[in-house]
């Protein structure tokens, strides 16, 4: 991963050394995820070598998985650029990430990871955070993004897996979607992934 300066590629050295989870000062340039499940209450072990009870979100990026300590800050941030409070519908659904250096913790700014958008956003929005022992809230604007670019092999592959996912339920109009947008393949994928919403309630990656 890296981010493009004076013609080369720069990745910062925290990547040479990959842990669990992603960590924010990696991410050179934003990062358009989809999400693929919501963990609540894991027990994780802090610096000081105490458990403590955290969320971490899971995602694929078009080439690989992993995982995000997922604060509330982030949740409400999610949750607006979706327009979707129920976090068991975001599965499916995607998000733009970056790495914003204002991030506090405690009196320290050391950055961290935010939601930057979502491509579902139409128009950007302002979203206001009120955070503990502060007098006035934390404003974020999160902004439309792109959706990120498939490879046409990983299209397909997510096309068989979705047209099996919905055949499950409704095998006449997976078939169905399949002749109407046979010759779009990316139409195909975006059909497919409404119609599994709507009979799931919105899971299409479970």
């Amino acid at each position: 991963m890296g981010s493009h300066n004076g013609g080369e590629t720069m990745s910062h050295f925290e990547s040479l050394y990959p842990g669990r989870f992603l960590k924010g000062i990696t991410l050179l340039q934003p990062l358009t995820i989809t999400i693929k499940a919501i963990e609540g209450a894991v027990q994780l072990e802090s610096d000081d070598g105490k458990k403590e009870s955290k969320v971490v979100l899971h995602y694929h990026d078009g080439s690989k998985e992993g995982q995000i300590v997922w604060n509330r800050t982030n949740s409400v941030l999610t949750a607006s650029a979706l327009h979707e409070p129920d976090y068991t519908k975001w599965i499916g659904r995607q998000i733009t990430i970056h790495f914003d250096p204002t991030v506090a913790f405690g009196a320290e700014k050391k950055g961290g990871i935010r939601v930057l958008g979502s491509p579902d956003l139409k128009d950007e929005i302002e979203v206001a955070i009120k955070m503990p022992r502060r007098k006035h809230p934390i404003r974020y604007r999160l902004s439309p993004t792109a959706k990120p670019s498939l490879t046409a092999a990983q299209i397909r592959a997510e096309n068989v897996r979705l047209y099996r996912k919905l055949s499950e339920h409704n095998p006449q109009q997976a078939t169905d979607l399949a002749a109407a947008h046979k010759d779009n393949p990316q139409q195909l994928q975006d059909a497919l992934t409404e119609a599994i919403r709507a009979t799931e309630g919105g899971n299409p990656s479970m």
